[in-house]
């Protein structure tokens, strides 16, 4: 047997051999993880390829990215929907009162209960659970959720690390205060001693989030204007802009392609802006994108909304119903291809109201999380059992084993 499949092999290595480094990723990412592990191996000369950290997260951000979605007001059944065919199945847990505050890199900020904050990597099991900062305690509420930044740097290619920007905003007299509060690496909160005073105005009640990029978290006005921070320089400005005349009351406040975007959606188009040119000198929102917007039935449409956009996939979500028949459907729309794709609902009995986050998963370290619960004699032993069994939970319900780590078993 083995002589028959040598020949293969050879054949196989000899194809590769004259293929650039591009184009031998380009055939590995279309290939499921179990195949992709029977393929290295039984061919050494993938090896070098495979085992790159870049090609590895390329590849898990590829197959295995999904969407996270639960209630505006916390809710105990958190829902996670792989980015696959409308076939792939709804994984829902039970878990305390939980919202989703962030998700970026792979990393996840969760508050249970209004007063547990936690930053989790599903993957790794990493966890760091930890108190609300000064001003949360006394102002958080359902719509100073977006007041929340939350930021993933890479270090190197194996590590990570994150911070947490709590925005303060007062209104005095004819001006807009801005303040900072950070919390970086495992350490305490501290006040930043950047404040920046402006022209009066509120943010954007289209922005669901802030936006982490190149370094600045930012926040989007109603004026058009962007509060930009950088926590590790502790520097602030405020970015004028212009929004476009166009945007509709369904627009998305977002990153896309290394740059600030904004997601506007009409039944028939869907527009993508992105703020270009110099911050300090008269950026300006440019149109770079079209998509037709044909997956809305109009005889059975309720509500609609974009949900989430990052370059590579823009969803939407649709309501349907008919003659006391209703579902909600998420349509996502692959840029690479150009295709719209049901990849899965949101039950019926799911409040209407729906936080929904893109979730790529990481196999990096992250400074910062070890598995601690960082609160002191402050939360009884019950409590923080409680925590750690709703964050097994939690994890479980994203959980995906790196085929990478089972070729052990399949040589």
């Amino acid at each position: 047997m083995d002589g028959l499949l040598e020949p293969s092999k050879n054949r196989i290595s000899s194809i590769m051999e004259c293929l650039s480094e591009h184009l031998i990723h380009k055939v590995l990412f279309r290939l499921d993880p179990r195949s992709l592990v029977m393929m290295r191996c039984t061919n050494k000369s993938l090896q070098s390829h495979t085992q790159e950290p870049h090609f590895e997260s390329e590849y898990f951000s590829r197959v295995k990215s999904g969407l996270l979605h639960i209630s505006s007001y916390g809710f105990e059944k958190l829902c996670y929907q792989p980015y696959v065919h409308s076939k792939s199945r709804l994984g829902i847990k039970d878990t305390l009162e939980c919202q989703i505050l962030g998700s970026c890199s792979g990393l996840l900020l969760l508050l249970f209960r209004g007063d547990d904050l936690c930053v989790a990597n599903p993957l790794t099991k990493k966890f760091r659970v930890l108190d609300l900062s000064r001003l949360m305690v006394k102002n958080f509420c359902r719509e100073t959720k977006k007041h929340i930044g939350f930021a993933v740097d890479q270090i190197d290619q194996a590590t990570q690390s994150f911070k947490i920007v709590n925005l303060g905003e007062e209104n005095i007299a004819n001006e807009t205060r801005y303040e900072f509060e950070i919390y970086a690496e495992g350490d305490s909160w501290r006040d930043s001693k950047t404040k920046i005073t402006c022209r009066p105005s509120d943010l954007d009640s289209r922005m669901k989030n802030p936006v982490y990029l190149d370094g600045s978290l930012h926040w989007l006005r109603e004026d058009g204007g962007i509060v930009a921070f950088n926590p590790k320089t502790q520097e602030a400005r405020l970015v004028p802009t212009k929004l476009p005349q166009e945007l509709s009351l369904k627009t998305l406040f977002t990153a896309g392609d290394s740059r600030l975007t904004l997601v506007s959606a009409t039944k028939e188009v869907i527009y993508v802006y992105a703020l270009q040119g110099n911050y300090l000198r008269d950026p300006k929102w440019v149109l770079v994108t079209r998509i037709r917007n044909i997956v809305l039935d109009e005889k059975r449409l309720g509500y609609w909304n974009v949900e989430a956009y990052d370059g590579k996939f823009l969803v939407l979500r649709e309501d349907r119903g008919t003659r006391g028949d209703y579902y909600r459907v998420l349509h996502v729309y692959d840029l690479s291809t150009n295709k719209w794709e049901v990849v899965g609902s949101i039950p019926i009995w799911c409040d209407a109201e729906r936080d929904v986050f893109q979730f790529t998963p990481s196999w990096s370290s992250v400074v910062g999380l070890d598995e601690t619960l960082d609160c002191g004699d402050k939360r009884d032993l019950p409590r923080k059992q409680e925590v750690k069994r709703n964050l097994s939970l939690i994890m479980g319900l994203i959980d995906v084993e790196s085929p990478f780590r089972k070729r052990a078993k399949l040589t």
